[in-house]
């Protein structure tokens, strides 16, 4: 027999040995102290050392549990009484009505699942009350399937993560989307169980978003499911200096908000480098930081404010007409697209010419202090290794001050700037506030 490495003076929740032979319905040889913790007993299947079995004695009656799928396996009380737990008895309930319903199901020799259900939800009602039935019926039944009824659609089923999604583009907290959701399924299962119109479906979500966030959430929620009825294209501008997390901030958005059009302006200035050599636009060929370096003459290893502002805007110039191209075309095809860059710099709203049925939302990332942007910095060389950091870092004061220029012109633009004080998170609960209040704004009620 295994040893369970604790001396029998130790326990201090003890089993006599009658629910000893209880738990184990064969004849059982005491060759020490009766008393066991029975945690250990049930959880593990282990049996002190100084307990031992008569082999030749040990004649178990078997009860088979047919499946619905025709398989058979051995009714195991240790299965029920941990399913039991789940639904929010003690392990003691628990274990009481696993063995309540052992002993009432004893005396044939299969039973089907359905039987052993009936029989909890037996005892469980006069032991419990209704409730408890109809939670442990549920964690039986498993995900129920809700259909959304709509004319001329193919056949929808309700998501519960899609209605996250949708929560969380509204800049509800995880925690709060995540009750909402299980509380919207409950009750769907309750009162929709054949199924559910998908207005009514909206509606029903609306209300339980607006009773438990807020009637400002309800309307960004409702919003949003007006937008996608509708024709219009969102276009959303990240801007900010490197390292600031842009990218990641993109491919979020662009995963919650199903947008398969991103464009990095990084990528811009590739193409332009290969078709403007450096006797042509020496600023592109510089990082943007360090395109201050194209417009010192004669050249100099240092800079000033108006040199670092002026190289980084010939730079980002130069890369706008080719953003503003992409943007058309976003127009003529209408779809929607996000485009993410230092490159995009909060003025760049004024020269805007897209049709008025276009949704645009500008945004400026920014680190909340110089050391939060070198730990971002150090980040990307583990995540990004080709990346590096060193570079960054040894020009991180030319990095911070862009960024203040950056930060002016937001502010002169009205363009709303989010502190990033570390990827994800806060940053991108605020980034969904900012654009689902300006989907609001362009939709109204």
């Amino acid at each position: 027999m295994p040893k369970l490495g604790l001396e029998p003076d130790q326990s201090r929740i003890m089993f006599s040995e009658n629910a000893l032979r209880s738990l184990y319905p064969a004849r059982i040889s005491f060759t020490g102290p009766s008393r066991i913790f029975p945690s250990l007993l049930v959880s593990l299947g282990y049996l002190p050392q100084f307990i031992t079995f008569k082999p030749e004695q040990c004649r178990v009656s078997r009860l088979n549990v047919i499946h619905p799928d025709g398989e058979s396996a051995p009714f195991l009380r240790g299965v029920l009484t941990r399913s039991l737990q789940k639904v929010g008895l003690t392990f003691s309930e628990a274990y009481e009505i696993a063995s309540a319903v052992r002993n009432q199901l004893a005396a044939k020799e299969d039973v089907t699942s359905d039987d052993i259900t009936e029989a909890v939800c037996s005892i469980l009602l006069e032991a419990s009350g209704p409730d408890m039935v109809e939670r442990y019926r549920l964690t039986k039944a498993g995900p129920a399937w809700i259909r959304i009824n709509e004319k001329d659609r193919d056949r929808m089923w309700f998501s519960r993560t899609i209605f996250r999604h949708r929560l969380e583009i509204c800049g509800i907290p995880e925690s709060l989307s995540e009750r909402l959701v299980r509380d919207t399924h409950d009750r769907l299962t309750r009162d929709y169980s054949q199924g559910i119109d998908r207005q009514a479906l909206h509606e029903l979500a609306c209300e339980m978003v607006k009773r438990e966030a807020g009637e400002l959430f309800a309307d960004y929620l409702d919003a949003w499911h007006r937008l996608r009825q509708s024709n219009r294209t969102l276009v959303i501008l990240i801007g900010g200096t490197p390292g600031v997390g842009k990218s990641h901030a993109a491919s979020l958005l662009a995963s919650r908000l199903n947008i398969s059009r991103t464009a990095s302006t990084d990528m811009f200035r590739e193409v332009m480098r290969s078709l403007r050599p450096p006797e042509i636009a020496p600023e592109l060929h510089y990082s943007s930081f360090e395109a201050w370096k194209a417009v010192n003459s004669p050249p100099s290893n240092s800079y000033t404010i108006e040199t670092l502002s002026t190289g980084f805007n010939r730079q980002a110039d130069e890369i706008e007409v080719a953003l503003h191209a992409l943007l058309a075309r976003s127009q003529r095809e209408q779809f929607s697209t996000i485009v993410e860059g230092v490159h995009v710099r909060p003025s760049i709203i004024k020269d805007f010419t897209l049709p008025p049925d276009a949704i645009v939302v500008p945004l400026l990332i920014a680190a909340d202090r110089e050391r939060t942007l070198k730990a971002f910095f150090r980040g990307r060389a583990i995540s990004a290794p080709r990346r590096g950091r060193k570079h960054y870092l040894d020009n991180i004061e030319a990095i911070w001050d862009l960024q203040t220029l950056l930060v002016s012109e937001a502010e002169t633009n009205g363009v709303p700037i989010v502190v990033n004080e570390a990827e994800g998170g806060i940053m991108m609960t605020r980034m969904y506030s900012l654009i689902s209040a300006a989907v609001l704004k362009a939709s109204p009620l």
